[in-house]
């Protein structure tokens, strides 16, 4: 998944605030998913709300 310039800071904030270097929110998603759901519990959280703003936003412009 290619993150939209619009949403394109917020995703490096979350990047920079939770350690992680991954480009594609999706890929992240699946990486952390199947490592630990407790440990990253509140990064999917976050992860799988803003692909969904992502899908929407893409959705509402199209």
């Amino acid at each position: 998944m290619r993150v939209p310039k619009a949403f394109s800071e917020e995703y490096q904030t979350f990047l920079r605030d939770s350690g992680f270097d991954n480009e594609d929110p999706q890929a992240l998603l699946m990486d952390l998913a199947s490592l630990s759901m407790e440990v990253y519990l509140k990064d999917i959280a976050w992860l799988s709300d803003f692909i969904g703003r992502v899908q929407r936003a893409k959705r509402e412009a199209a």
